[in-house]
């Protein structure tokens, strides 16, 4: 179990099976790997749970009982070997032979026969796979993209079904890995130089300034990155900040920080001269906010642990900018985090959006006359966005939606809607977020 199919497999097994988050059980299976071995573990630990439903699926047409009848590991050594021959597109034997002795480690000799005879079915067909084709096209998605279809139904009411389909499709491609280059130490002229030199492809996102794109999933532990003149963050998250767009010498409120990588990038857009107030409710996550600090070379972020659904109960100082980037659904990230679709219900959705509407309303209090607040997710769900600005304007008619910086009002018109935006995967190859941008009278 000490090969990569092995690792993979415990990993599997431990988000499918235990509710395990996929990036700690990957974590724990990457552990003592080599570059290359753990490139390909996580390829077959994200690309298994990206594919589950559509690989159960295909697995009960050739199985003569119910898979879920199947033990654990069992079952999910089918769908390990299985997302190879389908999508991984690796050598059959290598598939076929290596999932049939893992299956005598799991398993009985039965058990091994059993493998050996559907994944073998499973290469015959791959040419031909059994899809369904009902008509329903929530169903038919669903499974063929491997969504929940409740998931499905909900996009099929925004979009088109060709739309709905390169949405899915998006959602399941690898993103690749988003730099932010730190402003204060580095440009990002240099560092595309830099990783040239060392035989990274890298690239300047189109859309988000200071961001650089990493084709592959992870990137060596470079220089740049130990050094702090770039670090990890997603564009999409970039642009949030570069939409609060703070100041030099102001006071900015960071609701919902850690584990940090947005306040630490407001107060290099302030050249570090200021202050970043970052506030969560956890302690632990907030030490995260420190450590990259350190690295990142960032003095002017302070960290303060509190519940965004109490701010009124302490004493605030009024800032100019304060941004509120609430917990949420995370629908939006699906690509980067693949499990979230296994793990999310529908009611989870209605939950949230009330629980974001009451840290948003706290957070207003924290807003000076004239000062800006910002609203994001990792969300495009209506309840999580336009729903929940809406219901906010209503309650506190004090606020009215705020120009964009010129710059990304250029760049982004005329996709801007009432001064906020979606970014979607499919369409600006970010991910799904929702940002808006409001002002205090």
């Amino acid at each position: 179990m000490n090969r990569p199919r092995g690792k993979a497999l415990k990993a599997i097994t431990a988000v499918l099976e235990e509710g395990a988050y996929s990036n700690l059980a990957l974590r724990q299976a990457l552990r003592g790997a080599s570059v290359t071995d753990a490139a390909f573990i996580k390829q077959l630990v994200y690309g298994t749970l990206t594919y589950c439903q559509s690989l159960d699926y295909l697995l009960e047409q050739w199985l003569t009982r119910p898979l879920a009848s199947l033990k654990p590991p069992i079952r999910n050594l089918l769908r390990l070997g299985l997302y190879q021959i389908v999508y991984l597109q690796v050598p059959n034997h290598a598939a076929v032979d290596e999932s049939v002795q893992l299956a005598h480690k799991v398993g009985h000799k039965g058990v091994a026969g059993l493998v050996n005879a559907v994944l073998r079915r499973a290469v015959r067909s791959r040419d031909a796979l059994p899809w369904p084709q009902t008509g329903s096209a929530s169903f038919d998605l669903s499974i063929r993209y491997s969504f929940p279809e409740w998931m499905v139904t909900r996009w099929l009411k925004r979009f088109s079904r060709e739309e709905t389909e390169a949405f899915c499709s998006a959602q399941n491609s690898a993103p690749g890995t988003d730099l932010r280059v730190n402003s204060l130490r580095e440009t990002a002229r240099n560092l595309l130089l830099e990783f040239a030199g060392e035989g990274i492809g890298v690239e300047p996102h189109p859309l988000v300034a200071n961001s650089l794109h990493v084709e592959s999933a992870s990137i060596p532990n470079v220089q740049a990155l130990r050094a702090g003149r770039c670090t990890v963050q997603g564009a999409a998250s970039t642009l949030v900040g570069q939409v609060v767009d703070p100041r030099l010498g102001q006071l900015v409120y960071d609701v919902c920080a850690a584990p940090g990588g947005k306040a630490l990038h407001l107060a290099e857009l302030m050249q570090d001269q200021g202050r970043v107030i970052a506030l969560d409710v956890h302690e632990k996550r907030l030490g995260l906010v420190k450590v990259a600090a350190e690295r990142l070379q960032i003095r002017t972020v302070e960290t303060h642990c509190v519940d965004a659904t109490q701010l009124d109960t302490l004493i605030w100082e009024p800032a100019a900018r304060v941004l509120v980037d609430a917990p949420c659904s995370g629908l939006g990230v699906i690509r980067r985090k693949p499990d979230i679709r296994w793990h999310r219900s529908s009611d989870d959705i209605a939950e949230l959006a009330a629980l974001q509407l009451r840290i948003l309303s706290q957070a207003a209090n924290l807003v000076q006359p004239g000062g800006t607040l910002v609203y994001s997710v990792c969300s495009t769900e209506p309840e999580e966005t336009t729903e929940v600005i809406t219901a906010f304007l209503q309650q506190h008619q004090s606020f009215y939606p705020s120009l964009w910086p010129e710059q990304l009002r250029s760049q982004w018109e005329p996709e801007l809607e009432r001064c906020s935006l979606f970014t979607y995967p499919h369409r600006h190859a970010l991910d799904g977020f929702f940002i808006c941008r409001l002002e205090r009278s």
